[in-house]
Formats: structure tokens, sequence, C-alpha cells
């Protein structure tokens, strides 16, 4: 990759939306209570839930592994956090506007609810956006000291952190007070010095096809088997209810295992850019943010599950193939429509960014890109 410029890979922008696909996946199936939580009955829907949520629970993580490998070596430029808070912004505010004038109900009633739509990253609205914007403000910091320290300084501090964020909790019975079980830009630290970790030095053990992907594989199986297991000592002693849940924190040892392995995997993916399986890979690919932003949206994410119902169906608890077809059905559905809403967004964004690009705010963007253009370009050659 040459200095400075983010190249987009085919096959990393394909792993980008199946993880955002997943993603779905994982809401769907918390949507539609179909995911056996202690309390609960394990009928063979929720086995099939349970089965799905394993697979699919390295969604986030992979998302932010990716980011984090591109980000690493990438130009910081201020103008694209700039970008990223316009489009949390045009959602949070649009769609509870939109869904007003169609005389639906929406969230914010009152101060405290209505600054959820104007202060989106602040008040946590998408917990995720919130986590990565702020990870995003980290980066430049992240990425000088990873290109200074030595590999043995940066895999000392990346075990020493996951020790804290990820192995304690994940024998531990009870939950830590600083535990956010992933849900913060603490884990997405983590996730972003090991992937830069990846991108520098490589980790020898996941580099290889088989290997990956059975560490795939395995790491889900055994997340199920212990989802299963926990329950069921659950629903017979009333006991573990906290740790039953564990397997499915994005910070537990078994899905940030998967989640390399997962990764990894799509390394040996070769999608040729000039083909149109690598095309529509790359062209789809900067939609997928937009996906979470809509579907996740405070006015919508309680709410699309049943809209899907009226297309795909209702669930039932004694089918679990028909739950499975419905799933995907639904999925990819909302995938299709949010990508084509998030298509018009970015025509709306292109053409706004044309008419402003000679404003005074335009031209303290580019002087603040080239800052730090000029701070990469010197630590590169002091290298």
């Amino acid at each position: 990759m040459e200095h400075g410029v983010h190249r987009r890979i085919a096959s990393y922008e394909l792993l980008r939306i199946i993880a955002m696909f997943m993603v779905i996946v994982l809401h769907y199936v918390s949507q539609t209570q179909s995911l056996a939580v202690p309390g609960t009955e394990l009928t063979p829907t929720r086995m099939m839930g349970g089965l799905l949520e394993s697979f699919c629970i390295v969604a986030v993580n992979v998302y932010v592994l990716i980011s984090g490998y591109f980000l690493t070596e990438a130009q910081y430029k201020v103008s694209r956090l700039v970008r990223l808070l316009a489009q949390i912004l045009f959602y949070s505010l649009l769609i509870p506007l939109a869904m007003a004038c169609l005389h639906m109900t929406i969230y914010g009633r009152g101060v405290w609810k209505m600054a959820e739509y104007f202060l989106p990253v602040s008040m946590e609205h998408y917990w995720f956006a919130s986590a990565y914007v702020l990870m995003y403000l980290f980066a430049p910091l992240l990425n000088a000291a990873v290109h200074r320290i030595s590999r043995l300084q940066l895999k000392s501090v990346i075990i020493l952190l996951l020790i804290f964020f990820c192995g304690i909790k994940s024998i531990s019975p009870v939950q830590l007070s600083t535990d956010r079980m992933g849900y913060d830009f603490g884990w997405f630290l983590c996730l972003y010095l090991l992937a830069a970790y990846i991108r520098l030095y490589d980790i020898p053990r996941f580099d290889h096809p088989l290997k990956a992907g059975l560490t795939y594989v395995i790491s889900c199986l055994l997340i199920y088997g212990l989802h299963i297991g926990l329950h069921l000592i659950n629903e017979k002693t009333g006991q573990l209810q906290y740790y039953a849940t564990v397997p499915f924190h994005y910070n537990s040892f078994l899905c940030l295992v998967a989640s390399i392995g997962f990764f990894y995997l799509f390394k040996f993916v070769h999608l040729d850019d000039n083909r149109l399986p690598g095309i529509l890979a790359t062209s789809v690919a900067p939609f997928t943010f937009g996906v979470y932003l809509i579907h996740e949206h405070v006015d919508i994410r309680d709410k699309w599950a049943v809209w899907m119902a009226n297309i795909v169906g209702g669930t039932w608890q004694d089918a679990p193939v028909r739950f499975l077809l419905q799933t995907a059905a639904a999925s990819l559905i909302l995938y299709l429509a949010c990508i084509f809403v998030d298509y018009l967004r970015n025509i709306i964004f292109a053409f706004a960014e044309r008419s402003l690009s000679r404003t005074k705010p335009a031209a303290a963007l580019r002087r603040l890109d080239a800052l730090f253009a000029a701070s990469k370009d010197g630590m590169a050659e002091q290298m």
C-alpha cells in the first residue's frame, strides 16, 4: 500500500459487508425474543437463535479490526471525522422528522430525550458510533505510538490490556464494575492496537486459511456449547444467571479468538478489484455504516423486526428451520433497503461537499488534514 493512501481491498470490504449483515442478524434474533436468555424456555427456535448468535457475535469486533487494520497506515483526516459526524447527525435528526411527518410515534418527547437526536455521540444514541468516534479521535496518538515502540513493547501492552478488558471478565462469575461487555471505546482501543499489531507484525498461528477457519468455527461452537450448558444449569439451579450471558459479550475470550480467526480467514479470500464480485464489494461496503445508523436509530430499533414480520411472518418457537429462513430473508430485505437509503444520502453529501468546497470551514479542514499529513511524513522520515 502506498504510504499515506487508504486503498480499499475487496476481500476486506466483503468482510465489512458480511460483518454488518451479521449485526442485523444479531439484532433480529434479539428483537424476536429468539435467544434463550436466563429465565426463558429453551425452545427449538431459541436453540437455532443461539446458534446464529454464536456464529455472528464476532461481527462488531471484526468491523473494528478492519478499521484499525487500515487506519494504522492511513493518513489521519479531520475531514473524515467531520463526514462521520455529519452522517450520524443526518440520520439521528432526519428519521424522527420523517416519522413525525408520517404521524408515527417518536421517542424524543421532552428535553432529555430530544438531546439524543441533537447530541447522538455524547448521549450514546448509537453506542457503537460513540465508541467508534472516540476511537477515531485517539487514532493519531495510537498510530504514533505503535510506530515508535518495539514489537515486544506493543505485544506486552496488548497482552496487559487484554488481561484487564478480556481475561479477568471471561472467568469471573460476577460482573466487574469496570466491565462494559465490549460496548465501549476502551475495548475498541484494544481492538485497534491488536489490528495494528496484525498489520505491522502478523500473528503466525492464525496466518493460514485452515487455521483461521478452524479457529473461528471451533470458537463459535464452544460459545454455543457454553450458551446451552450455562442456560440449562441456570434453569435447574437458578445460579450463574450473569455468567450465562458472558459467551455473547464482545470482550469475552472466545469471542475475541473467533473474531481474529474470522478476520484472518478473509486474508486468503482473493477478489479481483476489476471483476464484478470485487467491484460490488468495494462499491457496497462504504454504505454499511449507514445500515447500522438507520436500523439502530432509537425510533426504529424496536420497530423494524415487527415491520419485517408483516413480510416474512411471525416467529414460531417450534419451527427452527422456518426461523432460520425468516432471519435470512428479513435481514437481507432490511440490509438492501438501508443500503439504498444510504446510497441516496451519499449523493446528497457529495453535492453538499462540492457546494461547500470553497467556503472557509472547508479550507480550514483542508489545512488540518495537511497538518496531520505533514506530521505523518515527518514521522516516517525519522523511522
